[in-house]
């Protein structure tokens, strides 16, 4: 990856919506040139979404103990089919991290019920995000 795509994805990282023109102007290219990285960006899957991120949102950290016994990546995929925000297969004490959105905590402990549902779920645990900056 070249330093451009670099910083368009550094940039549209830190807000998704900063408009193409003013990364152009940034980077001293055109704003097509902008338009066409993000769009081959985006066909590579070296961008997969574009997110909002609310100050009224809940949520929490749920790190996923497996069965070993059980295929890691089909239990990766029943709790994506959940909606979750990010799912990262980890090392150490857990081997799934999942992040839990919600604008209400009721639907965050019925998203974390079924997480618990899942074949090859040993045992969870839960954090509950207090404060974000």
């Amino acid at each position: 990856m070249d330093n451009i795509n670099s910083t368009i994805i550094k940039r549209l990282k830190k807000d998704a919506r900063t408009p193409f023109l003013q990364i152009a102007k940034e980077l001293d290219v055109s704003e097509g040139t902008i338009r066409k990285r993000v769009k081959r960006l985006i066909e590579a899957k070296e961008i997969r979404k574009f997110t909002i991120d609310t100050k009224e949102e809940t949520f929490a950290i749920v790190g996923v103990e497996t069965d070993p016994s059980v295929d890691t990546g089909k239990i990766v995929d029943k709790i994506a089919e959940l909606d979750m925000h990010e799912i990262y297969e980890v090392t150490g004490r857990f081997d799934i991290i999942a992040f839990v959105p919600s604008t209400e905590r009721e639907k965050v402990n019925q998203t974390l019920e079924k997480i618990r549902q899942i074949k090859g779920v040993n045992d969870t645990e839960t954090f509950t995000v207090l404060k974000k900056d």
